[in-house]
């Protein structure tokens, strides 16, 4: 799959990535990965931009509006190169969880009920040989 919005503004991007996961999610863990990262990034900048001092001789409205845009641009930017690896863990852990969901919910049913009967079995015996003991004691 490769639908990319790569501008903060590609709303038809967006839109073709939800038509895409709708029809093989599988394929489209790592393009949704990408734009979740882009959208953390831009957080982040926001937030980094906010600690800085605003005014000097430069400073007005339009900086703001200009610098939002820089940084919606810059964190979908750097999600499609590199990024910071967020879209590639997300990715494996969607990965992962679809593996889980696919595997027979039977499967799974009876290793728990295996699991659980080996717990009773233990419990069973330690009390067995507790009692035990309580009798030697006496």
């Amino acid at each position: 799959m490769d639908i990319k919005a790569q501008n903060y503004h590609d709303f038809s991007g967006l839109a073709a990535l939800k038509k895409e996961a709708a029809q093989s999610p599988e394929e489209a863990a790592m393009p949704v990965a990408r734009q979740f990262e882009a959208l953390f990034v831009q957080m982040m900048l926001k937030s980094m931009r906010d600690t800085v001092p605003e005014g000097g001789l430069f400073s007005d409205s339009g900086q703001k509006m200009y610098q939002d845009m820089l940084d919606s641009q810059l964190s979908v930017s750097m999600s499609e190169h590199q990024g910071i690896g967020l879209a590639e863990v997300i990715a494996k852990q969607l990965a992962r969880q679809q593996g889980v969901s696919e595997s027979s919910s039977g499967e799974l049913t009876a290793t728990a009920d295996s699991l659980r009967l080996q717990l009773r079995q233990a419990r069973i015996q330690e009390m067995a040989s507790g009692a035990d003991m309580s009798s030697l004691e006496r």
